[in-house]
């Protein structure tokens, strides 16, 4: 079997000192899985040495991998998190350990789906808040969903952020929707937006625009 090969991937692994694990998590796992996927397939599913008197070369490659995942881990936690984990040899225990501290168990998880959900159901746009103070504040909410396991669809999310528009934006809205979300990106929704908020000069040419395009595809 080929011996494993390790990827020397540029600076330092993304460090956590216990505060906006999602963040931290997504960029971990690209870090892991950076170096050889099977260093994040320990980190995930763990892995089994079935004769530790006589392991298999692949047995092998799991225990280094899986070495080379604490070892990462280590070097990217503060002593407060270290404390948390320091009695897990496994990195797929210690993957869990900090999920269930920082994101809960299935049950917390459970709470957190349901109140994210509603946000998202009564999400609308607050006094004096701009059009791109908005679209944060939704994607954070989406995203926040998606890191919990929610399926979103990215044009539901662009008919949330279109109905929760000021009235001026009412026939932009219209027509934009009518042509369809599913071909069009949140961003090149928030694209066209933009346009009208800042080139008021230009807002008939751009509703001319869209109205072409809708009907070139019926």
């Amino acid at each position: 079997m080929a011996q494993i090969v390790f990827s020397h991937v540029g600076g330092k692994p993304p460090y956590f000192d216990s505060t906006c694990y999602d963040y931290w998590k997504r960029k971990m796992r690209m870090y892991l899985g950076s170096i050889n996927d099977k260093v994040w397939d320990v980190t995930e599913n763990d892995y089994v040495i079935l004769d530790p008197t006589n392991p298999t070369p692949r047995e092998l490659e799991n225990k280094q991998c899986n070495t080379m995942a604490i070892n990462i881990v280590y070097n990217a936690i503060d002593s407060r998190v270290f404390e948390q984990i320091k009695d897990l040899d496994r990195a797929s225990e210690v993957w869990k350990r900090l999920e269930e501290t920082y994101e809960g168990t299935l049950a917390v998880k459970s709470d957190k789906l349901y109140i994210l959900k509603d946000k998202l159901t009564s999400f609308k746009i607050k006094d004096n808040e701009s059009i791109p103070e908005m679209f944060y504040r939704l994607q954070v909410i989406v995203n926040y969903l998606k890191a919990l396991g929610e399926k979103i669809n990215d044009d539901d999310v662009s008919h949330r952020f279109l109905m929760c528009l000021p009235p001026r934006f009412e026939t932009l809205r219209l027509i934009i929707i009518r042509g369809g979300l599913k071909q069009l990106s949140l961003n090149k929704v928030l694209g066209d937006v933009m346009t009208q908020e800042t080139y008021p000069m230009e807002r008939e040419g751009l509703i001319k625009m869209r109205r072409r395009m809708n009907t070139r595809r019926r």
